[in-house]
């Protein structure tokens, strides 16, 4: 019976639950601003137009010391409200100008939400790192991390590098090397104040590591920069797992990619060996899952403005000869569809029909023309008709299977 009461008094705290919790807060600290909840979304708008996505903060309220979180809460509500809207100075803010990292297609799921068809490029100020991690820079403070857009620039009369420098300067001096040895090595950050993965910008705190003369780095989230050398397979593989954990586990994931240093540039790698397989496949999944999400997004879009668009799935499967990951996505007859990229397309031609399976690369070379791409990172293509007669002929000629196609 005792045990009956301790369960039923400490229940995990619900989504929907700490949304209200959220949403209290920001209306009694706020009373000045309206905020609306939406559920299906798990964010809240506020009055003049901010976003405010309730994931990250949910995660970490739920993993903090329950005597911790409502001073979290109260730090995360205080930083929310269109924080630093004023126009910076800058030679007031030079100082606390920080570099960021940022997972572009989490801020394309932002864009979507908000209806901005717009490209990334053209509403986000950055320099990408990888397909899916973009540098960007923001102005740090106590309450917040604000980032910096091209109007700030212009006022500023400085580039995007010119900046850049300076934010890089001022984080190489913010703190002591703090780097622990998670395995033989395989070294993690703890700095502590979730500019950890910035910090593969300073390369000098790497090239300090004891891991050889080529140093590989992930970043799977802002507050974890691991690092370790190409020819250490066993710390490789370690720092996939590690990378996994994180990124599955943690709050405010940012990528499952993989560098390697040459001089003073990063670029993406992929080892060989048992590390690599693990790496593709932990990049499959969270593809997947980056997807899925993207897709929950567009479908809400859809319905609110009424437009009858197919957003079709990208589909992960195992397959049973090797075990290895094989994406699919299905392309319906006259259907106004948005097919996102990959192994391959089926294209269904009607009910009871086998579909005609391609691969990706075959589709976009022989049916391309009828497929425009979209401004989204995470790549999708707009297909308004159907492959002609003449087209799936020739596709027919490249038809492939599940089992036949190379990972």
């Amino acid at each position: 019976m005792l045990n009956f009461f301790k369960n039923l008094f400490h229940r995990p705290l619900s989504a929907d639950k700490f949304a209200d919790i959220a949403l209290e807060a920001l209306r009694r600290t706020w009373p000045e601003h309206t905020f609306t909840l939406d559920r299906e979304r798990f964010q809240i708008r506020q009055s003049d137009g901010l976003l405010i996505n309730l994931h990250n903060i949910f995660t970490d309220y739920r993993r903090a010391d329950p005597a911790m979180r409502q001073q979290q809460l109260d730090r995360f509500v205080r930083g929310m409200v269109s924080a630093g809207s004023s126009e910076d100075v800058y030679e007031e803010v030079k100082d606390r100008l920080l570099p960021v990292l940022r997972n572009l297609s989490g801020v394309d799921l932002m864009r979507i939400d908000a209806g901005d068809e717009k490209a990334l490029s053209d509403i986000m100020c950055f320099r990408p790192l990888s397909n899916d991690l973009g540098i960007a820079l923001a102005i740090d403070s106590e309450l917040n991390i604000k980032q910096i857009g091209d109007d700030a620039l212009k006022r500023w009369n400085k580039t995007f590098d010119e900046v850049l420098l300076v934010a890089v300067d001022n984080l190489r001096h913010q703190a002591a090397p703090a780097f622990h040895e998670i395995s033989r090595g395989l070294f993690g950050s703890h700095y502590g104040d979730y500019y950890d993965a910035a910090r593969i910008l300073v390369h000098e705190l790497v090239w300090q590591l004891p891991v050889g003369a080529q140093p590989v780095a992930m970043v799977p989230n802002r507050s974890c920069l691991l690092v370790c050398g190409a020819d250490n397979e066993a710390a490789l593989i370690e720092m996939v797992g590690q990378a996994r954990r994180i990124l599955f586990e943690e709050s405010r994931p940012l990528s499952a990619d993989m560098f390697t240093l040459t001089d003073k540039t990063w670029a993406p790698w992929t080892p060989p060996g048992e590390a690599g397989q693990a790496l593709k496949r932990l990049q499959r999944e969270l593809l997947a899952s980056g997807y899925a999400e993207q897709k929950q997004a567009m479908d809400i879009a859809q319905e609110q403005a009424g437009t009858d668009v197919f957003v079709a799935t990208h589909t992960l499967v195992e397959r049973s000869a090797d075990g290895q990951l094989i994406s699919y996505a299905v392309l319906p007859r006259d259907v106004h569809t948005w097919l996102p990229t990959a192994d391959l397309v089926l294209l269904s031609e009607g009910e009871g029909a086998d579909p005609l399976i391609v691969t990706m690369a075959d589709f976009l070379e022989i049916a391309g023309s009828g497929a425009q791409r979209l401004p989204y990172v995470l790549p999708r293509y707009e297909v308004v008709k159907f492959p002609d007669a003449g087209c799936m002929e020739r596709l027919r000629a490249r038809a492939t299977s599940m089992d036949a196609v190379n990972a």
